[in-house]
């Protein structure tokens, strides 16, 4: 573990010499041969990309679904603030922290041949999370509107009432996915990332299917159903299925002294306070906003910016954590370091191009998404929701670097840093968004900006505590070179894609079309330059991103064999 192994097994750590996983030599560029566990996780990464991907499009056909049907107005700002109530059962809970402080328990168990262990830990730890969340459901459905009431105290009566009818029946989804990520994570842990990553596709599609057929008739209640549904399939039926194919030993009880249930108990403890600014954003904005339509409008910004987030961070941080858990666990520090580095390399190469180009095409970017004909959301809607997304996506490389991370703490079983890192980051938020709304009483971008600056103090903090932990350091050379090189591309392809869209913009039509027309062209373009330029700088993660969909070329059966992904 980080803060509690005294010395490694090299005489001096930070001295060592660790190969970079993916490196140039000073001539021409050449494809690197990146090591058999790193080429592992980058594959395990490209099946989950495939798979969050999905998720992520689904979830933009959400959202197009939802501002064609209902626009950005006051019942979509309410429905939005519905997810408030059931949202504090995953913040008191540590929502999404919860699968992955469990998996490196579990791993550790499977990793000592102790696999029995590991599922009467899985059998205990179920059934009390169940049965807790079930009665915190229950008492919060009682209470569904004094609490709406005290979330969004700048509502009116008629809007609590409306948001407390959603919250009612949005409560039992927190339920599904909570008891779902536990049983994910037992797929996780034995590498299975097939059957986890089609959940949100479903839980999403459940959303679509309630607007598209049943939106109509029973309004954005058929939308909190359609959640239900799809929550109960992709979390609980889904992953059910696959665990009894893999196979699972089902130890059910209440077995509060076991060393694993003791171990959670004591993580999550600290991971309640820790929990990511990322998962705090939206429930602490609406808490300075009125129900006027600004929340459903910057709610609108920010999943957008989730899109690469997802794909590509969320992905690598899935993959990544069942190996350095491994890797820690035998006290690898070396391996443990060198994918920790490598993962948060890949993740830069591919976020930070998606922070420039996101903000220089945000008009396009919203307008393909979410303006149709018939509509109610209209171009007119297009301005704030696209300086919006500005704001958002400037820190797209931040919260993605600390999903990655976020991961190194809990391989190890640590979950206090992220409370020294969280705690005054959400203090700053709270105080820098007071004093906006306060000075700019019709203002909502300057929150997009406050989150933004936020997440990126946080992920220097964590980055900097993790180095320090770390046995014999993280690869900060290795990083930063190549940071630096990606910051510049990226920095002249997004200048160069705004100067073209705006250059284009007249000569082309309106709406959808053009919008579609102006991605394909000046962001296909973009991209195109982007690796380029990657190439004549001599990015190494340019040629080591595509070990994420090469076949494994290590012997089966070999003992440093790529994981497997199913």
């Amino acid at each position: 573990m980080l803060d509690k192994v005294s010395e490694p097994a090299y005489h001096n750590p930070r001295m060592a010499t660790v190969t970079p996983v993916a490196s140039v030599s000073p001539s021409a560029p050449v494809a690197p041969a990146p090591k058999p566990i790193t080429a592992g996780i980058a594959r395990a990464a490209g099946l989950t990309v495939v798979l969050v991907l999905l998720s992520r499009v689904a979830g933009v056909l959400r959202d197009t679904a939802l501002a064609h049907q209902f626009g950005a107005g006051d019942d979509m700002t309410r429905f939005r603030a519905a997810f408030g109530v059931p949202d504090i059962i995953a913040l008191i809970l540590a929502g999404g922290v919860m699968s992955s402080v469990f998996v490196p328990i579990f791993t550790r168990y499977v990793q000592d041949e102790k696999e029995e262990d590991a599922w009467r830990a899985f059998g205990s730890i179920i059934m009390i999370v169940a049965v807790a969340v079930a009665v915190v459901v229950v008492g919060m459905e009682i209470f569904a509107e004094p609490l709406t009431r005290l979330l969004n105290p700048k509502f009116s009566a008629a809007g609590i009432r409306e948001t407390a009818e959603y919250t009612r029946i949005l409560l039992p989804v927190q339920w599904l996915l909570l008891v779902g990520g536990l049983m994910t994570g037992t797929l996780y842990a034995r590498k299975r990332f097939l059957v986890p990553g089609l959940g949100p596709v479903l839980y999403n599609v459940g959303q679509i299917a309630g607007c598209v057929f049943f939106g109509a008739k029973y309004g954005l209640a058929a939308v909190a159903w359609g959640a239900v549904a799809g929550a109960f399939l992709g979390s609980i039926a889904l992953p059910l299925m696959d665990m009894v194919r893999a196979g699972v030993r089902w130890y059910p009880g209440f077995d509060i002294r076991h060393p694993g249930v003791q171990t959670m108990g004591r993580l999550m403890a600290t991971a309640v306070l820790g929990l990511s600014l990322s998962q705090l954003n939206m429930w602490l904005t609406t808490r300075f906003l009125p129900d006027d339509g600004r929340i459903a409008t910057l709610t609108y910004a920010y999943n957008v910016t989730q899109m690469p987030i997802g794909v590509f961070a969320q992905a690598f941080a899935i993959a990544l954590l069942p190996t350095i858990s491994a890797m820690a666990g035998k006290q690898d520090w070396d391996g443990y370091r060198v994918a920790l580095s490598d993962g948060l390399r890949r993740v830069f190469f591919l976020t930070i191009p998606s922070s420039a180009l996101l903000c220089a095409l945000a008009y396009p970017v919203i307008r393909l998404i979410y303006v149709s004909a018939g509509g109610k959301f209209t171009e007119s809607d297009v301005p704030l929701t696209a300086t919006a997304l500005i704001g958002y996506a400037v820190a797209t490389f931040a919260w993605s670097g600390s999903a990655i991370l976020a991961r190194g703490f809990h391989a190890v079983q640590d979950t206090r840093t992220a409370v020294r890192v969280t705690t005054p980051m959400v203090a700053l938020f709270c105080l820098l968004a007071w004093l906006y709304t306060t000075n700019s009483p019709q203002g909502s971008v300057g929150l997009a900006l406050i989150t933004s600056l936020c997440g990126i103090i946080a992920m220097g903090l964590l980055l900097y505590f993790l180095h320090r932990k770390t046995v014999g350091g993280l690869d900060l050379r290795g990083i930063g070179s190549s940071t630096a090189k990606i910051v510049v591309a990226s920095a002249v392809c997004g200048v160069g894609a705004w100067f073209a869209d705006q250059v284009l913009e007249p000569f082309l039509p309106g709406g959808k079309p053009g919008a579609l027309i102006a991605l394909l062209v000046v962001g296909g373009g973009a991209c195109f330059v982007y690796a380029v330029l990657c190439y004549f700088l001599r990015v190494p993660e340019l040629w080591t991103i595509r070990e994420m969909f090469r076949k494994p070329r290590v012997p089966t059966g070999a003992t440093d064999a790529p994981d497997a992904v199913s």
